[in-house]
């Protein structure tokens, strides 16, 4: 799932959970070492992965385990108006010059 812009609050904290999952395997870690790393109980992990609320604070200590807090750190950049700067380097793409240009030298 790329667009999480039409889901639900709902599906968007099941998306998180199966994600989380899925990044906890590529660490080759198991729920018991990820719980024991971040002091959660198993039951906590399972939970999370299968779409259930959790606490930020708990979603914080997996990131930081898993090393993806600089992606949540992303969520919540200031001064930045992403929009604003795709416009602006698209419009810089169309202003380039697609010609050559008429001086003699």
């Amino acid at each position: 799932m790329e667009n999480w812009l039409f889901l639900t609050e709902r599906e968007i904290i099941q998306e998180i959970g199966h994600r989380l999952k899925l990044i906890r395997l590529q660490h080759n870690l198991t729920q018991k070492k990820l719980s024991k790393d971040v002091g959660l109980s198993v039951s906590t992990i399972s939970l999370i992965e299968q779409g259930n609320s959790t606490s930020i604070e708990s979603l914080i200590r997996i990131l930081v385990r898993l090393n993806r807090i600089k992606d949540f750190e992303s969520v919540f950049r200031i001064g930045e108006n992403l929009e604003l700067k795709l416009k602006f380097e698209k419009a810089k793409l169309r202003s380039k010059r697609k010609r050559a240009s008429n001086k003699i030298k």
